[in-house]
C-alpha cells in the first residue's frame, strides 16, 4: 500500500492538470449515440412536455374568459299577476323557450398564493426533467466510451494473436530443421505444432470477438450492426496528473443527482403551500356580459345584460384538517432531506472511489508495461537458446506463452484505464 501512493503521489506531482488522450473517433460517435439513443430522445420529450406544464401553471394567473351559450324548454314559464287599486290588474307570463349567448371573465386575485406555488412547482419540475435528461445522456456517453475501448481492446486482441501465430510458425520451423538435422525428437515439433494450431484458434477466437464488440458498438451509435466501423488502432496510455480533492467536492454541485435531490425538497415545500393554501381566504373578481331570451322585465326578445361581481370565500373551521395537511407536508419535506443527504453521500463515495479505480488502473498500466519488455525480452533469449539447444522446448513454448500473456494483461489494463477514466469524468459530473 505504501508503495502504491509513493507511486502515485509521484504521479500526481508531475503535472497539475487533468489529462488524457482523447480519440476524435470516440468523440464522433459520442455525438452519433447522443443522436441515435431513444431513452435520450425520450428524455429530451420530457423536457418539452415540462416546459409546456411550467407555461400552463403561468396561464392560472391570468384571468379566464370563457363563452356560454344555453337553450332550454320550461313547461310551466314564469307567471306574476298582481292587482293594483288605481290600475286594476296586471298578469305578465315568462316564454316556453329560454335562450342566450354569454361571455364571462373571471380574474384570480388571492388564493392563499396557491397559483404562484403552483408556478414553482412548474418551474422546478422542468429543471428536473432536464437534469434527468442530463443523467440520461452521460450515462449513454459512458456506455458507448465502455463499448469503444472495448472494441479496440478486442482489435488490439486480434493483432496479438496474430503475432503469436507468426512466432509459432517461426518456431515450427526451427524445430522442424533441428528434427531433420536430428538434434532434437519428433516430440518436440508435434509439442510446437499442437501450439501452433492452438494459436490459430486463439486468432479466431479473437477475431469473433471483435467482431462482436463492434457490433455492440454500431449498435451504440446507431449504424449497421455489420459495418467496418473505423476505430483507434491501439488504447492510448494514459498517466494520472493533478490533484483532484476539490474536483470530488466539486462533484455534489455538478452531478445530476444532487441537483434532481435539491429540486425534490423544493417541490414538497411548495406543495405543502398550495395544500396550505385551500385554508386561506380565496378571493376573485368577475364580470359577465349576456344576450338572451326573454330579457329583463319579461321582454319576450333577446335583450343585453350584464354583471359585475366579486367573490370572497374564507375557511372557518376543518376539524383539523388544516393542521393535518401541514404536518404531513411537514414530514414530506424532511424525507425529501434526508434523501437529499443520502444522494450526496452516494455521489461523494462514488467520486472518491472511482478516482481510486482510475489511480490504481494507471498504476496497473505501468506495472504490465514493464513487464512487457521483460516477457518480450525473455522469449527472444528462449528462442535463441532453444536454437544453441541449452532450452527444452517446453520452456520456450512457455516463454511465448509468457509473452503473450503479457501483452494481453497489458491491452487489458490500459482498456480498463480507459474505462475507469470515463467512469471518473462521469463521477464527477463531466458529462
Amino acid at each position: 500500500m505504501n508503495k502504491i501512493i509513493t507511486v502515485a503521489a509521484a504521479l500526481l506531482l508531475s503535472s497539475t492538470a487533468l489529462h488524457a488522450q482523447e480519440s476524435e473517433l470516440l468523440k464522433k460517435y459520442r455525438t452519433m449515440a447522443l443522436s441515435y439513443n431513444q431513452d435520450v430522445k425520450a428524455a429530451d420529450k420530457g423536457v418539452a412536455y415540462y416546459k409546456e406544464m411550467e407555461s400552463s401553471a403561468k396561464a392560472d394567473m391570468l384571468p379566464k374568459v370563457a363563452a356560454n351559450a344555453t337553450a332550454s324548454y320550461v313547461g310551466n314559464p314564469m307567471e306574476l299577476s298582481i292587482t293594483l287599486p288605481s290600475l286594476g290588474a296586471f298578469s305578465f307570463e315568462g316564454k316556453h323557450e329560454n335562450y342566450g349567448t354569454s361571455v364571462s371573465m373571471v380574474q384570480p386575485v388571492y388564493t392563499g398564493g396557491r397559483n404562484l406555488e403552483q408556478v414553482k412547482i412548474a418551474q422546478k419540475e422542468s429543471a428536473l426533467s432536464e437534469d434527468q435528461a442530463a443523467l440520461t445522456r452521460s450515462t449513454v456517453t459512458f456506455g458507448t466510451d465502455y463499448r469503444y475501448w472495448n472494441a479496440v481492446a478486442a482489435q488490439e486482441m486480434v493483432a496479438v494473436t496474430q503475432q503469436l501465430e507468426k512466432s509459432m510458425e517461426n518456431l515450427v520451423r526451427v524445430v522442424r530443421e533441428r528434427v531433420d538435422a536430428g538434434l532434437v525428437n519428433k516430440n518436440d515439433l508435434l509439442m510446437a505444432e499442437v501450439k501452433l494450431n492452438d494459436a490459430r484458434f486463439q486468432r479466431k477466437k479473437a477475431q469473433d470477438s471483435f467482431e462482436v464488440s463492434r457490433m455492440a458498438l454500431n449498435s451504440q451509435i446507431g449504424v449497421n450492426l455489420k459495418a467496418a466501423t473505423a476505430i483507434d488502432t491501439s488504447i492510448p496510455v494514459l498517466r494520472l496528473a493533478g490533484d483532484f480533492a476539490t474536483e470530488v467536492e466539486a462533484a455534489l454541485n455538478n452531478r445530476a443527482e444532487v441537483r434532481m435531490a435539491q429540486g425534490k425538497i423544493a417541490i414538497q415545500e411548495s406543495a405543502g403551500k398550495v395544500k396550505d393554501s385551500y385554508y386561506k381566504p380565496q378571493f376573485y373578481l368577475g364580470a359577465e356580459g349576456s344576450y338572451s331570451s326573454p330579457g329583463y322585465n319579461f321582454k319576450p326578445d333577446m335583450d343585453p345584460n350584464y354583471a359585475v361581481y366579486a367573490k370572497l370565500s374564507i375557511p372557518v373551521f376543518e376539524w383539523g384538517k388544516r393542521k393535518s395537511s401541514r404536518r404531513a407536508s411537514s414530514i414530506r419535506v424532511d424525507m425529501a432531506k434526508e434523501n437529499l443527504n443520502k444522494v450526496t453521500d452516494n455521489v461523494r463515495l462514488e467520486a472518491q472511489s472511482a478516482y481510486y479505480s482510475y489511480s490504481q488502473a494507471v498504476e496497473q498500466v505501468l506495472l504490465t508495461e514493464n513487464s512487457l519488455e521483460k516477457a518480450k525480452d525473455n522469449e527472444q533469449m528462449a528462442l535463441d537458446r532453444y536454437k544453441e539447444g541449452n532450452l527444452s522446448i517446453l520452456e520456450t513454448l512457455d516463454a511465448q506463452l509468457y509473452h503473450q500473456m503479457a501483452q494481453i494483461n497489458h491491452i487489458r489494463s490500459r482498456a480498463n484505464a480507459q474505462i475507469y477514466y470515463s467512469e471518473f469524468l462521469r463521477a464527477l459530473g463531466k458529462y
